[in-house]
């Protein structure tokens, strides 16, 4: 299977845009973690709640608000992989996510497909990104 030649690539020259300084982010990563911690999300799925009950995070299931103790975040982090290869329905179309690329969507996934039987657009039955077999996480 033949990839996108610049996928993984990394290429110089090109635009960068440094909207805030180091000291900005760690600013706003900590503001973050205190609202995670402190505030908590609405999460309106009974499984949801229980997959974060089972991670750590402190679960109040009457008002459905799950706090986040700053170290659940930071382990997530950590455990996330440095890039990920979105597959394209072909090759050519694959793009690696990883934190010298920068990438444009319209809202992260298909908003509607071409039914393939019917040649209608319609909405899709789930939307999440698929990863062809053999790609490496790293």
């Amino acid at each position: 299977m033949k990839r996108n030649l610049h996928a993984g690539k990394r290429l110089s020259g090109g635009l960068r845009l440094q909207v805030f300084t180091d000291d900005e982010l760690d600013e706003i990563h900590l503001a973050t973690l205190e609202v995670l911690e402190k505030t908590g999300l609405f999460i309106g799925d009974d499984e949801a709640l229980d997959v974060f009950d089972g991670g750590g995070a402190i679960v109040d299931r009457k008002n459905k608000i799950v706090k986040i103790p700053p170290y659940v975040v930071e382990d997530a982090i950590r455990s996330a992989p440095s890039k990920l290869c979105l597959a394209g329905r072909s090759p050519k179309n694959d793009y690696i996510m990883e934190s010298n690329r920068v990438g444009f969507t319209n809202f992260g996934e298909g908003v509607f497909i071409v039914d393939p039987y019917t040649g209608e657009l319609r909405e899709p039955p789930k939307r999440m990104w698929l990863i062809r077999p053999g790609y490496v996480i790293t």
